[in-house]
């Protein structure tokens, strides 16, 4: 089996990549900077040419890349950064099989969602009220109170009955405050503990932790030991964090 590197994909990835950073580029030249043979080139190039992603100029014959190629990039779906930067963290936990991790982000400035987890697709693909969710209730603890009851306000406008009732009622404000103190939410019932964070990008990061095991035993010792769960997750969160932002450092330093 090929390694990764040396795969038609990767070939594919390095050939585009060449062409958008030197082009317009004749064959012969590009030949100079690829690892794989003359011939997996040309078949490559041809490739691009008949999917229209490249084309050999007719004056000089130098391969450029074509607007198809940014119009499929500009659609594409990507993974943001802080997602990716998590993703050791969720293998992690997915490997031991104690604990589901979940990790969510507001979508937009109004909608807030699980965009990754160590559950099944099915069982965390859902928005999340900002009123009674537990992770959304985490993240709304890290902002400013300004930032807060601007996003509470303009919530409100769109807030179900059942929603309007537990803000009136001031259930809301009092989890608000209890997860500023404590830092995190713990819910006792499912039970799990949601803790956010404030990425470099200033985007706000929600982890929420439960027992993968739905026993009673596994219950009680996540109850028992749910801080030191937590403060475990988030200095692990922590050190892949501020291990990409020295990375970034480094790489502005000598940029």
């Amino acid at each position: 089996m090929p390694a990764i590197t040396d795969s038609p994909l990767a070939r594919s990835t390095e050939a585009i990549r060449l062409i958008g950073i030197h082009g317009p580029i004749k064959l012969r030249d590009l030949e100079a900077h690829v690892s794989f043979s003359r011939s997996a080139l040309h078949r490559i190039c041809a490739q691009l040419e008949a999917l229209n992603w490249a084309r050999r100029r007719v004056s000089d014959k130098a391969y450029v890349l074509t607007y198809a190629t940014d119009d499929f990039f500009a659609s594409a779906q990507f993974s943001a950064p802080e997602v990716d930067q998590v993703q050791p963290v969720l293998a992690m936990a997915k490997v031991e099989g104690c604990y589901d991790l979940t990790l969510s982000m507001f979508k937009n400035k109004m909608h807030l969602a699980d965009v990754d987890s160590t559950k099944p697709p099915t069982d965390w693909a859902a928005e999340h009220s900002l009123f009674f969710s537990n992770a959304a209730l985490s993240a709304q603890s890290v902002m400013s109170e300004q930032m807060q009851k601007t996003l509470i306000a303009k919530a409100m406008i769109q807030a179900t009955p059942e929603e309007q009732t537990y803000l009136r009622m001031g259930k809301y404000h009092e989890e608000i405050h209890k997860a500023r103190m404590r830092g995190y939410v713990l819910d006792k019932t499912l039970p799990s503990i949601s803790f956010s964070w404030h990425a470099e990008t200033s985007a706000i990061c929600t982890l929420t932790i439960e027992p993968a095991l739905a026993t009673l035993s596994a219950r009680q010792e996540f109850l028992k030991n749910h801080r030191r769960i937590m403060e475990r997750f988030s200095t692990t969160c922590g050190d892949h964090f501020q291990s990409d932002e020295a990375a970034m450092s480094e790489l502005r330093a000598y940029g």
